[in-house]
C-alpha cells in the first residue's frame, strides 16, 4: 500500500478529534521517503473569525526552536571552534557557575541534554528582554539540586547559554546562524523567530483554550511583547516549511542534492546523553514507548519496536511535536491549538505513524481523553481548598507603607512593591498586580486573568530591629528571596552627614563621602566601612548587623550619629 493508501480515512478521523476534544485546530504535516504525502490545516487558526488553518498558516513551534540551536552549536563542533565533551570552560574562559566543579567540567553536551543538575530558572528570561550573553553572565546564580550528569532535569536557561557559545565563537547571533545555514539551504523561508513580530500578519495562529468550568473557547493574550527571540523556543514556522524540515532530517540532513547539515552531526542530536523515565508503563500500564532517552535538542525512544526521535513544544495557547523515525524515513510534524487539547498532537502523533507502519492503532485517544475529565474535578477540587491554609483574624505587623519599596535579586531583577490607594501593588516586568493581605505578613497578587489560577505569594521578613527588608517568593520551582534595595539619598543629603563624630568616650569617628558618591565610616585603627541605607537617614553597616545608625537633625543641622544596637542608643556627637 502506499502511504497515502495507509492514510485513507484519516482527515474523517480528524474531524471527530476536533469534536470529542472541543480543538478550535490542527495540523499535520507527514513525510516519506524525504517526500511530503500529507500537508494539511484542520478547523480554524482564529476560531472566533472563523478562518481556516492551512498549511501557510504561522505557528509558534516552541520547544521543537532547541533542536535547531542544537544544530548549529553543532556545526561549530564539526570546526572545530566548539567540541560535545571537553569542558566548555576551554572555549569560553569566563564561564562561571555556582561551584567550581560545575565551572571546570560542564560541557555543551551537558547544556544541551539538560543534565547539569540545576532547576528551572525560567523567571530569568520570561519577560525579561534577556540577551544570550546577559543569561550565560548570571549562570553563577542558579543553584543545583543535583550532581552534574545525575538526572535529566529540563532546563531552558541553559539554551541561551549554548546561544553565547554560537555568537562568542561562530561570529553571529543564534538567529543568523540558523537562518544562513539551516533555514535558507532548507528553503524554509516563512519560518522565523519571535510571534511578537508577526502580530498583523494575515494568516498568524491565535491562541485559545477553555474556560476551566464550562466547555467553552476563550481567546488568549500570547504576544510576549517585550522579548527578544529565546534560543529555548520562539521560533514560528509553518506546516509547509516543517514538510521541509522533515525532508531534511529523514533525508540525512540533505535538501535536494545539497548537504545542509552532516549526516553525523544528525546522528549525534540523537544519541542518548541522559535516561528518561519509563513513565507511562510505571504510571498507566503502557507499553508502546519505552526506553526514552534524552540527546541534543530532541530525545528518542522505542515506539513499538521502532526507534523514534522527537521533541515537543509548548507555549500558551500552542502546543506541537515533530519526530521522525529514522530507519523508516518517516517524519511527522503535529500542531494542535488549545492549552486544554495539548494531549491531541500525541494521538495524532502516534497514529499516523501506527497507520503509515500498517499496525494496529493503539487507543491512544480513549486513553488520554479519559483523562481530562478526572484532571478536570482534581483541579476544581484543588482550587475550592486553595485559601484552606488562611488563618482569620490576623494582620500585618507593619503599616502598609512599611512594606513599600523595590526588593530585588541577582537573577530574576527587581520587584517594586508600591502604596497606592490604600492598597499594596506588586510590579514586577509587565505584571501590574493588587496585593491581598492573606494572613500575618503574608500577600497575596491574583493575575489579572479570572480563568488564571497563578498567584503571587509574598511573606515578608525583618531584620533584628523589625524592619521590613525583604520577602520569600515561589518562582517556578524555587523559593526566592528578594531584599530591598538600598534606600536612595540624594547626593547632596550625604554630603551634610559627612563630619566627625565623637562618642562619650572622646573617640572621634570620621564620616566621608566617596568619590563614587558612597557614605563610608572611618573609626581608628580599623578598616573602612560603607554605610548601606535602609530608610531615610537610617543606615547599617556589614560588620554590625544588629545595629542601625541614624543621623539627627536638629534646626536644620545634623547635631549627632545616634547607633541602636541591642544594648541601647549610643549618641556620637557631631563635633
Amino acid at each position: 500500500m502506499t502511504p497515502l493508501e495507509r492514510l485513507e480515512g484519516f482527515d474523517d478521523n480528524v474531524a471527530s478529534l476536533l469534536q470529542q476534544w472541543n480543538a478550535p485546530a490542527v495540523g499535520v504535516a507527514v513525510v516519506v521517503d524525504d517526500v511530503p504525502v500529507l500537508t494539511r490545516g484542520y478547523g480554524f487558526r482564529d476560531y472566533d473569525k472563523r478562518l481556516p488553518f492551512d498549511a501557510s498558516t504561522l505557528f509558534p513551534i516552541a520547544s521543537n526552536t532547541k533542536l535547531f540551536v542544537a544544530l548549529a552549536a553543532g556545526m561549530l563542533v564539526d570546526e572545530g571552534k566548539l567540541t560535545f565533551d571537553k569542558p566548555l570552560c576551554q572555549h569560553l574562559p569566563e564561564l562561571r557557575f555556582r561551584n567550581d566543579i560545575l565551572t571546570r567540567s560542564v560541557t555543551l553536551r551537558d547544556l544541551l541534554a539538560h543534565r547539569t543538575g540545576i532547576t528551572r530558572h525560567d523567571m530569568m528570561t520570561y519577560g525579561a528582554a534577556a540577551t544570550p550573553k546577559e543569561v550565560f553572565d548570571r549562570l553563577h546564580l542558579m543553584k543545583p539540586t543535583a550532581g552534574l550528569r545525575e538526572t535529566f532535569i529540563y532546563n531552558n536557561v541553559m539554551y541561551y547559554a549554548v546561544a553565547h557559545a554560537i555568537e562568542r565563537l561562530g561570529g553571529m547571533s543564534w538567529t543568523e546562524l540558523v537562518r544562513k545555514r539551516i533555514l535558507e539551504p532548507a528553503g524554509m523561508r516563512d519560518t522565523s523567530f519571535l510571534y511578537s513580530e508577526l502580530l498583523n500578519e494575515p494568516n498568524l495562529a491565535i491562541g485559545y483554550t477553555e474556560y476551566r468550568d464550562r466547555r467553552e473557547l476563550r481567546k488568549l493574550d500570547t504576544k510576549r511583547k517585550s522579548d527578544l527571540p529565546w534560543p529555548s523556543g520562539s521560533m514560528v514556522s509553518t506546516l509547509g516549511d516543517m514538510s521541509r524540515w522533515l525532508s531534511l532530517l529523514v533525508n540525512d540532513g540533505k535538501a535536494e542534492d545539497r548537504q545542509v547539515i552532516a549526516k553525523t552531526l544528525l546522528r549525534e542530536t540523537m544519541a542518548p546523553a541522559i535516561s528518561l523515565p519509563n513513565s507511562a508503563p510505571e504510571l498507566y500500564g503502557w507499553w508502546e514507548s519505552l526506553n526514552g532517552a534524552y540527546g541534543l535538542g530532541r530525545q528518542t525512544e522505542v515506539y513499538r519496536g521502532h526507534l523514534l526521535a522527537s521533541h515537543g513544544g509548548d507555549i500558551r495557547g500552542f502546543h506541537s511535536k515533530v519526530s521522525v523515525m529514522p530507519k523508516e524515513r518517516i517524519g511527522v510534524s503535529v500542531f494542535v491549538i488549545g492549552d486544554h487539547c495539548a494531549a491531541l498532537r500525541d494521538v495524532v502523533h502516534y497514529q499516523l505513524y501506527e497507520r503509515l507502519l500498517g499496525l494496529e492503532l493503539t487507543p491512544w485517544n480513549e486513553r488520554l481523553l479519559g483523562l481530562i475529565e478526572p484532571a478536570r474535578q482534581a483541579m476544581s477540587q484543588a482550587r475550592s481548598s486553595r485559601y484552606e491554609d488562611r488563618i482569620d483574624n490576623t494582620k500585618s505587623s507593619h503599616p502598609l507603607e512599611d512594606y513599600a519599596g523595590d526588593f530585588a535579586h541577582e537573577a530574576y531583577g527587581t520587584i517594586a512593591i508600591a502604596l497606592e490607594d490604600d492598597h499594596l501593588r506588586l510590579k514586577f516586568r509587565d505584571q501590574d498586580l493588587q496585593l491581598q493581605h492573606y494572613h500575618y505578613d503574608r500577600f497575596d497578587a491574583e493575575v489579572e486573568d479570572p480563568e488564571d489560577d497563578a498567584r503571587w505569594r509574598i511573606n515578608f521578613q525583618t531584620t533584628h530591629e523589625g524592619d521590613i527588608d525583604r520577602f520569600v517568593t515561589k518562582i517556578v520551582e524555587n523559593e526566592v528571596v528578594f531584599v530591598r534595595k538600598e534606600f536612595a539619598h540624594a547626593p547632596a543629603v550625604l554630603q551634610r552627614f559627612a563630619g566627625v563624630y565623637e562618642t562619650a568616650v572622646g573617640v572621634r569617628v570620621d564620616v566621608f563621602v566617596r568619590d563614587d558618591g558612597t557614605l563610608w565610616l572611618r573609626v581608628p585603627g580599623q578598616r573602612d566601612e560603607r554605610f548601606i541605607a535602609a530608610r531615610d537617614r537610617v543606615f547599617r553597616i556589614a560588620s554590625a548587623p544588629g545595629s542601625t545608625f541614624e543621623f539627627i537633625e536638629r534646626d536644620g543641622q545634623i547635631v549627632s550619629l545616634d547607633q541602636m544596637t541591642g544594648a541601647g542608643r549610643f549618641i556620637l556627637r557631631k563635633v
